[in-house]
């Protein structure tokens, strides 16, 4: 399960098994929020490497961040923001890496839920009781530039770029696949076309579901709203370069 619809979150907000994240930042956050959601900033979850890569945080630093928020085995975590924001799918990405499946996007942004007059609050949200949270980091969802120079010239391999096209045309990993992650938002406030219409858009550009992907932008943001686009349309083999073109360049790859 890559979302959860606004019904689902509605008759749950309430549920203590539930951990709600809104990462919109603060001041947003301030002037209203769903209710009984935590502020998570971006800058919780990645870490600049020397070269300037935006990375995703350690283990180490992962267990005492999602710990702090409550966030253990047995909690199932929601995370929302706006759909013109890819950050939603950057803080679930991360917290999938560190092992925790149960982690789902809303479907919605936050002015969508206003919309259907849904609960909202300005009060800041009670700090919740630490966890323990475990650290077991999922590989086969992350890639380097290593992975993609290893996997040149297989048909089974795709690297896709989620940027835009002029983005594209300046600078680009070598036979990359242009897929820019705006193209798979809804309409409406949702979060995502449907999971049909995202895979018809894949399948036309080639990529069939039983291929492998790795996704890739300036710095991971947009990449990791592609990665979850691909895995709400069913392809399971996809990965993040969170480092992205910024740790490709740095490292004196070809990138065009």
């Amino acid at each position: 399960m890559v979302t959860v619809d606004s019904k689902w979150l509605a008759a749950n907000l309430d549920n203590p098994g539930v951990v709600i994240l809104d990462t919109r930042g603060s001041m947003p956050y301030r002037f209203g929020h769903i209710k009984n959601a935590l502020p998570f900033g971006i800058e919780m979850v990645v870490t600049i490497a020397q070269n300037g890569a935006n990375l995703v945080i350690d283990g180490q630093t992962a267990e005492k961040v999602f710990g702090s928020y409550g966030i253990d085995s047995s909690k199932k975590v929601v995370v929302y923001g706006e759909p013109d924001d890819p950050t939603p799918a950057r803080v679930a990405w991360s917290l999938l890496y560190h092992g925790h499946p149960d982690t789902v996007m809303l479907d919605i942004g936050y002015q969508g839920w206003k919309a259907l007059g849904l609960p909202t609050s300005r009060e800041m949200s009670a700090q919740p009781q630490p966890a323990q949270f475990k650290s077991s980091p999922r590989q086969e969802i992350r890639a380097d530039a290593e992975t993609i120079k290893a996997r040149k010239g297989d048909p089974s391999f795709v690297v896709v770029d989620a940027r835009t096209p002029q983005e594209h045309m300046q600078a680009r990993v070598p036979d990359s696949v242009l897929l820019n992650w705006e193209d798979g938002v809804g309409q409406n406030g949702t979060a995502f076309l449907a999971a049909d219409e995202l895979r018809k858009e894949f399948e036309s550009k080639g990529i069939a579901p039983d291929k492998e992907v790795v996704c890739y932008c300036h710095s991971g943001m947009r990449a990791s709203h592609k990665y979850m686009q691909f895995r709400l349309a069913g392809y399971d083999k996809v990965r993040l370069y969170d480092g992205s073109i910024i740790d490709w360049a740095m490292r004196r790859n070809p990138i065009r």
